[in-house]
């Protein structure tokens, strides 16, 4: 698969902004952010996103698009 690894960063991103959304703060919670984290700090490495404007912008781009569809469901 072409750019599987940036791929997952980007889904990694996405899944921990919808974390951080979510109230409380448990166990399962902490864990999960942790090995998210933990996971794009390790893609940041082998895709060098880490300085990319490019790899934030889709990032947001990606996020956005996700927002308006989940806004179109719950009509």
């Amino acid at each position: 698969m072409k750019n599987l690894h940036f791929k997952i960063y980007i889904i990694s991103t996405v899944l921990l902004d919808l974390l951080d959304e979510t109230e409380g703060d448990t166990r399962f919670k902490n864990k999960l952010r942790f090995h998210i984290n933990k996971t794009i700090k390790e893609l940041e490495k082998i895709t060098e996103t880490s300085t990319s404007n490019q790899a934030s912008q889709l990032v947001n781009e990606i996020w956005t698009s996700i927002e308006e569809q989940l806004k179109v469901l719950d009509e």
